[in-house]
């Protein structure tokens, strides 16, 4: 972990082409380099950097190298774009480091290092349990023309789209201290419990919106049928048209989850800072039909080969529900849920 200060650093960065060329025998650390002056708290959104240096001093920027690999269950990467999101669930109110994985990788050969950054617990919070989007369908390609057969080939159909993941249901205790806002959470099915803070004042966000549905993937087009024709003393018939595929059904979106909030009367005020979303998932999109080929064309005096059939559409997918918000004033017995 080492801490970049945007305004201040100045690195001399070597081209994309002299990276290629980079030995595991020559690095001598790498690291994620970012500031701690960032609103670093649980669903917040802020900038870094993955560093190389080798032993000869030279320092690289590694946001967009093919070799450079970044794996986490704290952080989430947003492509190639230098932005980074806290995912963490936290099971303790201390718990404040988030931890990556970095490889460098060339010629099969792994440098691997462990990095973290430490959450300063300001700025809004996001306690984010949105439900795992479904995966889409693959398309099928298109079928051409065979070189051995007369007839097209028929399109294979689409497969379907998988459904979203519905959200559980929560119920989460809140309080304050001088300096901080406590949230404990509990997953009423599991009993699992997460812990989170915040600076006094901020917001917090709940966004416990079920996963979208995958969409259906596309039918490919049936293959044409060769023409007719003679070769030598043989005369061949055209070929009848292959058959479209038919589309993929579009999964289904997740449903919203619940969450009954507990405020204590020492943050009673807190109410208008919260903000709550559940919406269920989106239905995914149904693939699209594949259309016949084309049928070959006759000689003078041949019977015409057969038309194909376009294939169907897939189904369309459902929504989810959207999930429900209860808050009420509760003088609990804090010593409970710290």
């Amino acid at each position: 972990m080492k801490y970049l200060f945007w305004l201040t650093l100045f690195i001399s960065l070597s081209s994309c082409s002299r990276m290629k060329n980079i030995k595991i025998s020559q690095i001598e650390d790498i690291w994620f380099a970012y500031s701690p002056n960032q609103d670093l708290n649980h669903g917040s959104e802020f900038e870094g950097e993955i560093m190389l240096q080798t032993y000869d001093g030279k320092q690289y920027e590694m946001r967009k190298n093919a070799k450079l690999s970044f794996s986490s269950y704290d952080l989430s990467k947003k492509g190639t774009s230098g932005s980074y999101i806290i995912i963490k669930k936290s099971n303790s109110f201390n718990d404040d480091m988030c931890f990556m994985t970095l490889k460098y990788s060339n010629k099969g050969e792994d440098f691997v290092k462990v990095d973290s950054i430490k959450m300063n617990f300001q700025g809004p919070l996001g306690i984010i349990y949105r439900g795992i989007d479904g995966s889409s369908g693959e398309n099928q390609k298109n079928r051409g023309t065979p070189l051995l057969f007369r007839d097209g080939k028929n399109g294979e159909s689409g497969t379907h789209g998988t459904n979203g993941t519905s959200v559980e249901d929560f119920t989460g205790h809140v309080w304050k201290d001088n300096t901080y806002t406590y949230f404990h959470i509990q997953e009423n099915n599991s009993n699992d419990i997460f812990r989170y803070k915040m600076t006094n004042g901020n917001r917090v966000q709940f966004n416990l919106s079920g996963g979208r549905g995958g969409s259906g993937g596309n039918g490919g087009n049936g293959g044409n049928g060769k023409d007719g024709e003679i070769k030598g003393d043989k005369t061949k018939r055209p070929g009848d048209a292959g058959n479209g595929g038919d589309g993929g059904d579009a999964g289904n979106g997740g449903n919203g989850g619940s969450l009954k909030i507990f405020l204590h009367s020492n943050c009673s005020g807190m109410q208008n800072q919260i903000v709550f979303e559940a919406k269920g998932g989106y239905y995914g999109l149904a693939g699209a039909a594949g259309n016949a080929g084309e049928p070959g064309t006759p000689l003078n005096g041949q019977q015409a080969a057969k038309q194909g059939w376009n294939g169907s559409p897939g189904q369309v997918g459902q929504s989810g529900y959207d999930g429900n918000y209860t808050i009420s004033i509760q003088d609990f017995n804090i010593s409970n849920y710290h």
